[in-house]
């Protein structure tokens, strides 16, 4: 998408994440000191769909956050994420390029969208046709997110997406010589991404979640294991050692139980107490930590990334520029 005007390679010791959920949004602060990440502050911040502007900015203001940069989520409902061949430009071609390959899979004019592009691998799909995803916003959903993100008093530093925020989670566990996929069930669907090291390699979204997921999780298993055996057999890269489950409300130890029988990978469980020992989110249930992670995720992108600032001369056009970092760091 739109870079920002000017980079550097300074980051901050405090990151945010926001990410929109039904009923108002969540706001998350990560902190890095000596190595460590800690989790100072997650939010869930209440707030009607006209009120959420004026919310968000009380709630930072009380918090102390205000000027902090902040990586926005956004919601599965605002982009669309397009697997198409690569063209054989230069890296930093790409995004434009992209721009006029999607033209006819998509249903609005480009003028209307912002584009952005990250290539897979190149050893992805056995290094036979050279392959990128592709991430669709409206601009004009993109300007309405910048504007309640300024107006709430942070500094907009990137617009991610769901694959992104689920590979960083992914990055807590994940060996650099090891192929992980990183699983998120929602009510009736749900996100498999596969990332080898770093390397984002396979994002797909399942037809399947927590109220329809069959008797045993049958149903739901079939679908994981089709997406495990797409990337065997497709991507070149060998089996997928291990499954990462983010948790999930009600169900976490029987959903665990019923998709280790028939999934021939081995299903481990985010130990968010090991990871961010004395925080806040340990203190609630089980089952309300899975609205934090999507947000986490957002902010743990600072940890691998550039840090980048807008120039001062253009506050306004760098705030246009916001939407960066989909790319693979």
């Amino acid at each position: 998408m739109l870079a920002w005007l000017k980079r550097s390679k300074t980051t901050a010791d405090r990151l945010l994440g926001l990410a929109p959920v039904a009923g108002g949004c969540v706001l998350v602060c990560l902190q890095r000191s000596a190595g460590s990440v800690r989790l100072p502050t997650c939010e869930f911040i209440a707030a009607a769909p006209g009120s959420q502007g004026e919310v968000l900015r009380q709630r930072v203001e009380a918090l102390g956050l205000q000027g902090l940069p902040v990586n926005l989520l956004l919601s599965a409902a605002d982009y669309q994420l397009l697997l198409v061949e690569r063209p054989d430009v230069p890296p930093a071609e790409l995004r434009a390029a992209m721009r006029w390959r999607i033209r006819e899979l998509v249903n609005a004019p480009l003028d209307s969208l912002v584009v952005d592009a990250f290539a897979l691998p190149d050893d992805a799909y056995r290094g036979r046709t050279p392959m990128a995803y592709c991430a669709v916003l409206s601009r004009a959903r993109m300007q309405a997110l910048a504007d309640w993100v300024e107006g709430a008093g942070l500094r907009l530093h990137s617009i991610d997406i769901a694959e992104m925020a689920l590979r960083n989670l992914g990055l807590l566990i994940a060996g650099e010589s090891q192929n992980l996929a990183v699983l998120k069930l929602n009510a009736r669907d749900g996100l498999i991404c596969v990332q080898h090291g770093r390397d984002l390699y396979m994002a797909r979204r399942i037809e399947r979640g927590l109220d329809n997921r069959g008797a045993d999780s049958a149903q739901l298993a079939l679908e994981i294991q089709r997406s495990l055996d797409y990337f065997e057999s497709q991507l070149g890269k060998g089996p997928v050692g291990r499954l990462l489950l983010l948790p999930v409300p009600a169900v976490g130890e029987q959903l665990h139980a019923e998709l280790g029988l028939p999934l021939s990978v081995r299903i481990e469980r985010l130990a968010l107490d090991e990871l961010f020992a004395g925080s806040p989110l340990l203190e609630l249930p089980a089952d309300q930590q899975a609205l934090y992670l999507p947000a986490i995720g957002a902010a743990l992108r600072q940890e691998h990334a550039e840090a980048v600032e807008p120039r001062q001369a253009a506050p306004r056009r760098a705030q246009m520029a916001a939407v960066r970092h989909l790319e693979t760091s």
